[in-house]
């Protein structure tokens, strides 16, 4: 079955990929990530018909695009928050981004280790609350108080003078 499966779907999920990102090696990356889920999900997966498996694929890698686009978008932002407002000087940049990466690893050592490892997984390798509940055996809505109060307490600790 996933040998059909990878022959069958590989060279069309990672051309779709492709236009997603325009990007041969993101493309290629996100075509393997489609599959390690699909694997993760295989008792999901061996109850499908062939063309369920196929809407499958092309969702989750939409998905996981989006995912990774609202990611990006969110570390900017963080990025640009903790530089000083006129960081023309690339030098002042350099030295405010390390900073900022020393505070926060300051800051992530304070927490509890389910807490720290938690915000991790999140925000680093991009697993969603529900994937994390199911990780840790969890509810999802504790999942996610967790994740909050991690935020709100990363957000006071960097942002204090």
């Amino acid at each position: 079955m996933w040998e059909l499966l990878y022959e069958t779907f590989w060279d069309r999920l990672e051309h779709f990929c492709y236009k997603l990102c325009r990007d041969e090696s993101r493309a290629e990356d996100l075509t393997q990530e489609v599959f390690l889920r699909a694997l993760q999900n295989r008792t999901l997966i061996d109850t499908f018909t062939e063309r369920q498996c196929k809407a499958w694929l092309f969702a989750a890698a939409r998905n996981l695009y989006c995912d990774q686009v609202r990611r990006a978008a969110k570390e900017e932002a963080l990025l640009t928050s903790l530089l000083p407002p006129d960081g023309d000087d690339s030098a002042d940049e350099t030295a405010a981004s390390a900073l900022g990466s020393v505070e926060l690893g300051t800051v992530l050592d304070q927490l509890s280790e389910l807490d720290r490892l938690l915000f991790t997984l999140r925000y680093d390798e991009g697993y969603t609350s529900a994937e994390l509940s199911r990780l840790f055996e969890l509810p999802s809505g504790t999942v996610r108080r967790r994740l909050s109060q991690t935020r709100h307490l990363l957000k006071t600790n960097l942002t204090e003078d």
